[in-house]
């Protein structure tokens, strides 16, 4: 699913209106049946049942006022609640108010300040008795908090009432460009927003002020809709399945990549047999594991399939550095690695001495904070994978700083470091420096466990080796990874399984997504 901003999408109506030669009315009359549409498929013809719009006097309130005319045509009894100074009309939503009125079978209340007592308990009790509710109030163009009369009504719709709601585009008193409430925001079964998604409906609160989004055509051409950069995508397995890598029967070990993953440390091996193992589980050819010497001989035995190396960090062991990277395909640095001062020499040298992408995550992160140069010789080829309070160390601020707008957050690492971001959370943000955008929709406290960030780092480094770039890697690597974490959730429920059971889910996640019927997951005690 295509995301745009909001000045994205402001530009793509301009070009219809005027490349096209369309009048916005009829574009506006494009988008009310469009919500009508959606409304009649769930419920069907009116039969007498009401519906209640909240129309504001801008062009969203156009949009209800086509609704409440197309479903007073299918049976239902429409009630318009004009809100805001009828002075203040757009013209094309006069209009469709015009064509309402003179259509027939729609009523008018006009609220012009904040309803208080009798006029409360009306709307109220209008509300109550609906089949549907259409938020048709404020629009993509709201900047600061709403106000009265529209702020009293938008806080209605706060989710107390069993009737259809629907909102016109985007919850009035949401940010359509961060998701961040505006004072107050209505609360929606389904919003019908117009062309594209739009960012503040995935972003920030948006998630909690609607339940189902569908995507209406009001006669953009999709190509002008593409064209627009940068764009967001909302992860799904229709486009995650084409961005597999190849797979050719004729290939061998080497067609598909060697990744070395650098991790662990005495008292945190099993991140680096996570990391390693999922590496193994999402394609690649081969995985040389570089660890601890104190931990080496330890995790050699623990995965037959993983290559491993002592590796530390000092101008002693610069050449040998050099001689473990050359050949590798990607790199995965930091899950359970340590901060101390050989640590920090070992990333620096990793980056100094790859040429091929670099995934830096958990400890290397830490380190990347402390010292912002460390990985300046894998600029372009980088990927970090931060949760928020690494992303606060990294960009110098806080975890609630980082919360309160995470695109903000992850545009400023991604140009700081000209790397890849993965601002892992409860809806994973994948961010390029050149812009593409994707956010995985699908939050789930089964992946709320230690170690499940080394199976991320793990498929991501995996990718990477087999070929992908780092943006087409991390988006693929976090869809993975979500879709086995729905599976570790249908097995084990949000609580009992661990890091080590999404193992198995991550193979299986790979096959279902190849349409390969998904195998009997390979249980616990096997893969420890």
């Amino acid at each position: 699913m295509l995301i745009l901003s909001p000045d994205q999408i402001r530009r793509a109506e301009q070009r219809v209106f005027g490349d096209l030669g369309l009048p916005p009315a009829l574009v506006m009359d494009t988008a009310g049946r469009a919500i009508a549409q959606e409304i009649h498929k769930r419920l069907g013809d009116g039969n007498g049942r009401w519906l209640t719009v909240l129309a504001g006097v801008g062009n969203n309130g156009g949009d209800g006022l086509v609704v409440a005319r197309v479903l007073a045509a299918r049976g239902y009894r429409a009630e318009v609640f004009l809100v805001g100074d009828p002075g203040k009309m757009t013209p094309e939503t006069r209009l469709h108010c015009e064509a309402a009125r003179r259509h027939g079978g729609v009523e008018f209340r006009s609220v012009r300040e904040a309803p208080r007592g009798p006029e409360l308990q009306g709307l109220r009790r209008s509300l109550g008795r609906s089949a549907a509710i259409v938020d048709a109030l404020t629009g993509i163009g709201l900047q600061g908090d709403l106000r009265d009369p529209v702020r009293t009504v938008a806080s209605q719709l706060d989710g107390r009432y069993r009737a259809l709601t629907v909102a016109a585009d985007v919850p009035s008193g949401l940010c359509a460009a961060t998701g961040r409430v505006l004072g107050a925001a209505c609360k929606c079964h389904v919003v019908v927003t117009m062309a594209a998604a739009k960012p503040g409906l995935l972003l920030g609160q948006g998630p909690l002020h609607w339940q189902e989004l569908a995507v209406a055509d009001i006669g953009v051409p999709p190509s002008w809709l593409a064209a627009e950069q940068p764009a967001g995508a909302l992860l799904h397995d229709a486009d995650a399945a084409t961005w597999l890598p190849a797979r050719p029967d004729d290939g061998h070990k080497g067609t598909f990549g060697h990744a070395f993953v650098v991790a662990g440390s005495p008292g945190k091996g099993g991140a680096a047999i996570l990391c390693a193992g999922a590496a193994l589980r999402s394609g690649v050819g081969l995985v040389t594991l570089g660890t601890s010497g104190e931990i080496r001989q330890r995790l050699e035995g623990s995965i037959p399939d993983v290559m491993v190396e002592a590796v530390r960090g000092g101008a002693s062991e610069a050449k040998r550095i050099e001689k473990l990277v050359q050949g590798k395909t990607a790199l995965v640095v930091g899950p359970g690695l340590g901060t101390g001062a050989a640590e920090v020499d070992l990333v620096q040298r990793l980056c100094a001495a790859a040429t091929c992408p670099v995934v830096l995550d958990a400890d290397a992160l830490t380190i990347l904070a402390g010292k912002p140069e460390a990985a300046d010789a894998a600029r372009d080829r980088l990927v970090l994978t931060p949760h928020p309070g690494e992303m606060a160390r990294l960009i110098g601020t806080d975890i609630a700083a980082v919360e309160a707008d995470r695109m903000a957050a992850a545009v400023a690492a991604s140009r700081k470091w000209r790397a890849v971001v993965v601002l892992k959370g409860e809806r994973t943000l994948v961010v390029a420096p050149d812009g593409p955008w994707a956010i995985c929709n699908q939050p789930n406290a089964a992946l709320a466990k230690a170690g499940s960030g080394d199976v991320l780092a793990g498929v991501l480094g995996s990718l990477c080796a087999q070929g992908l770039g780092p943006f087409e890697a991390a988006r693929l690597a976090v869809h993975l990874h979500s879709k086995a974490g729905q599976l570790l959730r249908n097995r084990w429920g949000a609580r009992g399984g661990i890091a080590s059971d999404l193992l198995g889910c991550v193979s299986a996640a790979l096959a279902a997504l190849q349409g390969v019927p998904v195998p009997e997951l390979v249980p616990a005690e096997v893969e420890r």
